[in-house]
């Protein structure tokens, strides 16, 4: 409001001051046209002066007026040339947003009608790929993925990706290896490509493959820790297994000699490279590996597998087995691998105490078994016999009730009896 005021106090007095100086001062002007025989006019000063600012601001308002119409014009132009490209981007834009929602026949459509004049055609191109593959249009996706590559000399990685990902999801392992193969030439620490390729070998066990990748997938295939650990551990038991299936015990050692330290450590690791050389026949070895981790810690599959060992000394494997029932107490597997140490060593009266007491601590059929034939061979045939039909009806824990001979209409539960 202020400033308001002051402006018009200024032309108040502005013209004020203009009026007196036109009464004051009325000036004449005279021009000359072509000389002494020229043309002249004549006019008040203050016409003059008058006429002159009209025309600067008629001048101006002119090339003001032209310069608006020009850019009217150019941006009409504008609008003409760069309206396709604009409707092209915001169906891109669009047909990712039905992609990322799995819209894929919505998301296919609008890819591929913004393709021709999409500033990144890849991208259209790659998407609508993913999209008919997800529709089952496979023949399209691998034209489309054709025409992703074309689109530039740089395109190659982004395509191999994008084709190894659907040979994975359409179980075609082989296929999806060799492409990962070809494009790891060019890349071969590329974090997508090692990704894919270790699932590539998991699905088809190609377990040595996966483990010269361990060392690529460590450094450059951002996995988390405890999935790489995990990864590692299970290469390891699968190779140590495919050893022993194949009987092959110098591969066996051979492969647990080639871990490190650490993993020589772990007692999982260790406690199957027990039970596979048990499995080869190397019992005295096994034996080695499976005291190792029983003096550490306690595992009843170990000390189970443990009684079955045929160590070096049969007098010191009891020995140390009986050292753990003083360390971890009375256990029905600890009593049933002592039972079983002791008729290693022909020690007839204390196995049978052991079987006794492990089967009075839990019921299990292959304790009654192990006594069973221990009382059939010291001639207590009755006796046996009982147990083994209690350890047949153990294992055999889904019999139905049904009516049998002498029972009447009485149902006879077999697990009780």
């Amino acid at each position: 409001m202020k400033r308001f005021l002051f402006f018009a106090l200024v032309l108040l007095l502005g013209g004020a001051a203009l009026t007196e100086a036109i009464r004051s001062y009325p000036g004449y002007l005279m021009l000359m046209i072509g000389g002494d025989a020229g043309k002249q006019i004549e006019m008040n000063l203050w016409v003059a002066v008058g006429a002159l600012a009209l025309g600067i601001l008629a001048l101006f308002l002119f090339f003001w007026l032209l310069r608006s119409i020009a850019r009217a014009i150019e941006g009409g132009f504008s609008r003409i040339r760069f309206g396709r490209s604009r409707m092209a981007r915001r169906r891109l834009t669009n047909g990712l947003v039905e992609y990322m929602e799995g819209n894929w026949a919505r998301a296919r459509r609008l890819l591929l009608k913004s393709a021709a004049r999409s500033d990144a055609p890849i991208i259209n191109y790659l998407a609508a790929a993913r999209s008919a593959f997800e529709l089952g249009y496979r023949d399209e996706a691998n034209e489309l993925l054709a025409k992703a590559e074309a689109t530039g000399d740089d395109t190659q990685l982004a395509v191999a990706i994008s084709q190894a990902r659907m040979q994975l999801l359409d179980q075609h392992y082989e296929q999806c290896i060799a492409s990962l193969r070809r494009a790891m030439q060019e890349e071969p620490n590329h974090p997508a490509l090692l990704q894919l390729l270790r699932q590539a070998y998991h699905h088809i066990g190609e377990w040595n493959g996966l483990r010269e990748l361990l060392p690529r997938l460590e450094k450059h295939a951002n996995m988390p820790e405890s999935q790489l650990q995990q990864l590692e551990l299970e290469v390891y038991q699968h190779l140590l297994k495919d050893a022993a299936d194949h009987k092959d015990r110098e591969k066996l050692r051979e492969i647990w000699q080639s871990l490190n330290g650490r993993w020589q450590r772990n007692i999982e690791l260790r406690n199957q490279y027990g039970a596979m050389l048990h499995k080869v026949g190397d019992d005295v070895e096994a034996e080695k590996h499976l005291r190792w981790i029983l003096n550490r810690e306690w595992r009843a599959d170990t000390v189970r597998l443990y009684g079955h060992l045929s160590g070096a000394d049969a007098s010191h494997q009891l020995g140390v087995a009986d050292g753990w029932q003083k360390e971890y107490g009375e256990n029905a597997d600890l009593l049933t691998c002592l039972g079983r140490l002791c008729l290693r060593n022909e020690i007839w009266g204390k196995a049978r105490q052991y079987f006794e007491k492990s089967l009075l601590l839990r019921s299990d059929p292959a304790t009654s078994a192990e006594l069973a034939r221990l009382l059939f061979a010291l001639g207590e045939k009755e006796q046996a016999a009982r147990l083994y039909e209690q350890g047949l009806l153990q294992a055999v824990s889904d019999l139905p009730e049904l009516p049998l001979p002498g029972q009447g209409s009485k149902l006879l539960n077999a697990r009780a009896s």
